[in-house]
């Protein structure tokens, strides 16, 4: 018997990078096409961060735009980043894929209940024409301190596998691993997990133009935003073992153009525009420059956690709020970041190091790019405090601040992991200003 072919096309971290779908899709669709005239038996994923809801239509939609997509491509399956679910609150992660045409795999988030939620499996079998089983199973990155915020239940992925593995080797004979984990654990898990065929990476948006030999296992990757597409070919053999596997990515710029794309990007981004234009949050009776929201801010921030004290960057801000009505899509195009409020408490001898800390790289940060932590802005500016006098703080005290998670999560500022922190994921850092500016001017109205 002949030897089969199987070939997996696989995507990654798009973050709603719509600018590079119709190329995307198209490369997809017609590949897909030639592959299977020519015999080939083909399977195409997304591994997670498929959304981001810096994007107008992704919020506008919570989501839901983007799934349709990935229905209108075709695609088998896919797993979840944390941009799906931690970007989104419960009920809407509940609702993302209601309509879908594609298997969500998942075996390391779990409901309250400890069930897997409606829309996710395990994993899933694929069968060839010739009888090789190829079951594909989907883990992701398992933030123990933030996904019980957002009712979820998660496990991490080595004893995820433990328990599933058995299961899904006497079920299949290739094993595909859908891995929104990020490539150092990837490669410990194919060096413990032999059986594993091949993962499919993603997380921390690393690209592997050839793929990676681990060990018995085959590592691909697609890098980040559409930026390049992978594509995996297995040579099966009538035993249905695997005899050869490689590897490539194409550059976004080697996709075909797509005349229609600029029509497909107008109608995208006007329909999230104008959803969330119509919904107004306030009548704002003067303006508000960015500096000026970092003061709300800092007074939303201990509104909200019944603290004297603030601490926020005012990079977070990117735009003037004018008077007038303020709009949803106003505080998108201002507040872009998936960042939530953050409660701080530290001791005084703490407080005063990360002082230090700050003063130290105040410079290096001002005019710093970043992106990532939750930030879609451009610079991190300069970190401010309200309510705090660094001349009283006494070291042996212990003090309350409001912040954001962000600061959290970034290398720079070692001192906040000696502290004790709060997360509240009641909503993301824009919707805590929607709320902040709808009351107060509510309000002034009133009074």
């Amino acid at each position: 018997m002949a030897h089969e072919f199987v070939t997996i096309l696989h995507t990654n971290d798009i973050h709603s990078h719509v600018e590079h779908w119709p190329r995307i899709a198209n490369w997809i669709k017609t590949r897909r096409a030639i592959l299977q005239a020519a015999g080939h038996f083909v399977l195409t994923f997304d591994i997670g961060d498929f959304i981001d809801r810096y994007d107008a239509n992704t919020q506008a939609t919570w989501g839901k735009a983007n799934t349709q997509l990935l229905n209108d491509c075709g695609y088998d399956g896919v797993t979840i980043g944390n941009n799906e679910g931690l970007g989104l609150p419960h009920d809407r992660m509940e609702d993302i894929y209601s309509q879908r045409h594609f298997a969500v795999l998942l075996a390391n988030i779990f409901e309250n209940d400890h069930q897997l939620p409606k829309w996710a499996e395990e994993f899933r079998i694929f069968v060839t024409p010739k009888g090789t089983r190829i079951s594909a199973f989907g883990l992701t990155a398992a933030y123990e301190s933030t996904y019980p915020l957002a009712d979820w239940l998660p496990v991490q992925p080595l004893p995820t596998l433990a328990k599933l593995s058995d299961r899904v080797v006497a079920q299949s004979d290739v094993r595909i691993l859908l891995s929104h984990l990020g490539l150092p654990t990837d490669q410990a898990l194919a060096k413990q997990f032999k059986k594993i065929s091949v993962i499919l990476g993603a997380h921390t948006h690393h690209l592997l133009p050839h793929g990676q030999q681990v060990e018995q296992t085959f590592l691909a990757a697609a890098g980040k935003y559409g930026e390049n597409v992978g594509e995996v070919t297995l040579e099966i053999n009538e035993n249905h073992e695997i005899v050869s596997t490689k590897a490539k990515t194409t550059p976004f710029d080697d996709l075909l153009p797509v005349k229609s794309a600029s029509a497909f990007l107008e109608n995208w981004r006007e329909s999230g525009r104008t959803i969330l234009a119509n919904q107004i949050v306030a009548n704002l009776p003067v303006s508000r420059s960015p500096l000026e929201q970092v003061d709300d801010c800092a007074d939303a921030l201990m509104t909200n956690f019944h603290t004297k004290i603030a601490m926020i960057s005012t990079g977070m801000f990117l735009d003037d709020l004018p008077v007038g009505e303020l709009n949803n899509f106003q505080l998108l195009t201002d507040l872009p970041h998936t960042i939530n409020p953050m409660k701080i408490d530290i001791t005084g001898s703490d407080l005063l190091k990360l002082l230090a800390e700050i003063h130290l790289q105040h410079d290096h940060l001002l005019n710093l790019h970043i992106n990532g932590s939750g930030f879609r802005g451009d610079k991190f500016g300069e970190m401010k405090f309200f309510g705090l006098e660094n001349s009283s703080i006494d070291p042996d005290e212990h003090y309350e601040i409001a912040s954001l998670d962000h600061y959290y999560f970034l290398p720079w500022f070692h001192s906040l992991q000696a502290a004790e922190v709060s997360f509240d994921f009641k909503g993301i850092l824009r919707e805590l200003m929607a709320r902040y500016y709808h009351v107060k001017y509510r309000r002034e109205v009133l009074d």
